[in-house]
């Protein structure tokens, strides 16, 4: 697997509208991509634009923490590499509205995004 880029962090938080005002209104980063409504794409996720690197919010399970998100060209050949190296895998790739998304887990159990974005852009 080659990473191109890191396309976002993210961490996990508690009150989402605290946590959207605190990154929007005391860090001044611009939202680049809202919350949805319930049942659509954004619900319970959002990013910050913060010099070509995301930051994103989720209140998305299981994401202790936070996380990094690495960027590749084709996110179930990167994935099968990884198995194939004993890597455990802690999400299989899904598709969401703009990118496929995967979890692997290092050795020490930090959870390592693989993200692969639907227009081929990273970072």
């Amino acid at each position: 697997m080659k990473a191109k880029a890191v396309d976002f962090i993210a961490y996990t938080v508690n009150d989402m509208d605290k946590a959207e005002a605190f990154y929007r209104d005391v860090l001044g980063l611009t939202v680049s991509d809202p919350r949805g409504e319930p049942g659509t794409r954004g619900n319970g996720y959002m990013e910050f634009e913060c010099g070509g690197t995301s930051i994103g919010l989720t209140q998305m399970e299981p994401m202790p923490n936070g996380a990094m998100a690495l960027a590749v060209d084709d996110i179930h050949e990167a994935i099968e590499e990884l198995r194939g190296k004993g890597v455990k895998i802690g999400m299989s790739p899904i598709e969401t509205g703009g990118c496929f998304i995967a979890s692997i887990e290092d050795p020490e159990g930090n959870n390592i995004i693989i993200h692969q974005r639907k227009d081929g852009t990273a970072g």
